[in-house]
C-alpha cells in the first residue's frame, strides 16, 4: 500500500436537463460545479482502519481483523458466486460492522460505500494495511448536488490509489498545483464509484459519478459513451438550496411507481424531457447567445418534472420568487425539495443578485453562484488547498 499521505477531491454537479428520464435511457445534460468534496488518506502502522466524517459528526475505527472477518463472511454467503451487490446490502452488512445500529441512514450509507470498496479491493487480492480516511464537503447532502456521487468518487479514488490499482495522478491541471488521472484510470474510478453508489441509490443512472469523475459539461445517455461538450456557450447560473432534504432513492422509486401505474403517459413525459435535453445540447454547443432558449427549455423541463410528481411547494416558491427577477428556474436533481437553478444573463448586475439573495434569505434559502464545467477528480500528495479551506470552516 502507498505509504504517503495524499488528498483527492471531486466536484458536485448540477443536472441541467434530463432528471429521472436518464434512468430510462433518455439523454441528460449535467455540469460539474466548483463545490467540492475532499478525502484525505493517511496510511498508518497501528492495525486500525479509521473513517472520519466531520460533516456528519461521525468517527469510527475498526481493525484489519474486522476487515478480514467481514470479508470472509461475505465470501461465505456468496458461495460459489462472485461477490455481488446482493450479498452486501446496507441492512445486512453495515449493521454487522459493530456500533452502527443507532446511526442515521446517511451515516450508514457512507459507511457502506467505504466498506464495500475496501472489501472489493481485499477480494481483488491487493494488500491492505491500516489507514485513516477523512472526508469533508463544501456542500450539504440530500439537496440534489451529487453529494453521494462526489463522496463515492473520492473514496474510490483514494482507496484505489492506496492499493496501487491505479497510480497517482500525473496529468497537471492549468492551476499548476493539482493533477488528475489519465482517462483509462478515471474510467476505473468511475466504474468502482458507480458500483458503490448503486448500493445506496437503487437504480442510479451513473450520471453523478460520471460528471464528478470527469468534470466539465457532459451529455449522458445510459449505455452510450459520455459526450463531453467542449467550447460551450458562456452560461452562468444561480443555484438555490431550498434546505428541504430528501432521499434521491425515494424520488426515483416514486417515478418508478408512476411508470408502473401509467406507462404510456410516463414514457411520453420521458420522451419530451429527452427532446428538451437534445435541444439544450445544441444550444450549449452553438457558441451563440443561448440564454433565452436555455431559459425557455428550463421552464418546460421543470413542468415535466412536476408532472412526474417530484416537485415540492418550496421549490415552487423559489421559482416564483426568481421569476419576479426575470429568471426561469427549475428543479435540479431528484426533486422533492433540494436545489433549484436558473440561467442568468452574463454580466448580470451584482446589485440585482444581492437583492435576490436578500429575498431568498427571507424564506430561509441559500444562494450560490457556482462556476460550471470545472475539473473532475483531482489529487495531490499531502493536502489539497480545498481540504485545508474546508477544515477551517
Amino acid at each position: 500500500m502507498n505509504q504517503t499521505e495524499f488528498t483527492v477531491s471531486a466536484p458536485g454537479k448540477v443536472i441541467l436537463f434530463g432528471e429521472h428520464a436518464v434512468i430510462y435511457g433518455k439523454r441528460a445534460v449535467a455540469a460539474a460545479v466548483d463545490l467540492r468534496t475532499s478525502a484525505h488518506l493517511l496510511p498508518t502502522a497501528d492495525g486500525i482502519i479509521a473513517l472520519i466524517l466531520p460533516d456528519l459528526n461521525f468517527e469510527k475505527t475498526w481493525t484489519i481483523t474486522d476487515l478480514t472477518t467481514i470479508s470472509e463472511s461475505i465470501k461465505s454467503a456468496a458461495g460459489d458466486h462472485p461477490m455481488g451487490d446482493e450479498y452486501f446490502s446496507r441492512t445486512n452488512w453495515t449493521q454487522k460492522i459493530s456500533g452502527l445500529e443507532n446511526e442515521d441512514e446517511v451515516v450508514q450509507k457512507a459507511v457502506l460505500v467505504f466498506w464495500y470498496l475496501l472489501i472489493r479491493i481485499f477480494h481483488s487480492g491487493r494488500h491492505l494495511t491500516s489507514l485513516k480516511l477523512t472526508v469533508k464537503s463544501e456542500f450539504p447532502v440530500c439537496v440534489g448536488l451529487g453529494s453521494s456521487g462526489a463522496y463515492c468518487v473520492c473514496v474510490a479514488a483514494a482507496l484505489l490509489q492506496a492499493a496501487h490499482i491505479i497510480p497517482a495522478p500525473s496529468t497537471r491541471l492549468p492551476d499548476n498545483d493539482s493533477f488528475t488521472w489519465k482517462d483509462d484510470h478515471l474510467t476505473i474510478i468511475k466504474s468502482w464509484a458507480h458500483s458503490a453508489e448503486s448500493l445506496i441509490h437503487n437504480g442510479s443512472s451513473g450520471l453523478d459519478v460520471t460528471v464528478s469523475t470527469f468534470g466539465g459539461i457532459a451529455s449522458y445517455q445510459k449505455g452510450q459513451p459520455v459526450s463531453m461538450l467542449h467550447n460551450t456557450s458562456d452560461v452562468q447560473v444561480i443555484l438555490v438550496n431550498s434546505k428541504v432534504e430528501r432521499g434521491a432513492g425515494d424520488m426515483v422509486q416514486k417515478v418508478r411507481r408512476r411508470l408502473d401505474e401509467d406507462p404510456v403517459g410516463t414514457n411520453e413525459i420521458f420522451d419530451e424531457i429527452d427532446d428538451i435535453s437534445s435541444k439544450a445540447v445544441e444550444a450549449l454547443k452553438s457558441r451563440n447567445d443561448s440564454h433565452e432558449l436555455l431559459s425557455d427549455l428550463c421552464g418546460k423541463c421543470n413542468e415535466r418534472l412536476k408532472q412526474l410528481g417530484v416537485g415540492h411547494a418550496k421549490s415552487d416558491q423559489i421559482c416564483d420568487l426568481l421569476a419576479r427577477f426575470g429568471i426561469v428556474a427549475k428543479i435540479t436533481g431528484a426533486g422533492g425539495g433540494g436545489c433549484v437553478f436558473g440561467f442568468i444573463e452574463p454580466g448580470s448586475s451584482s446589485a440585482v443578485l444581492a437583492d435576490i439573495e436578500e429575498e431568498l434569505k427571507k424564506i430561509e434559502c441559500e444562494l450560490w453562484q457556482p462556476t460550471l464545467g470545472g475539473p473532475g477528480a483531482i489529487g495531490r500528495m499531502g493536502h489539497l488547498r480545498s481540504f485545508d479551506l474546508i477544515n477551517k470552516c
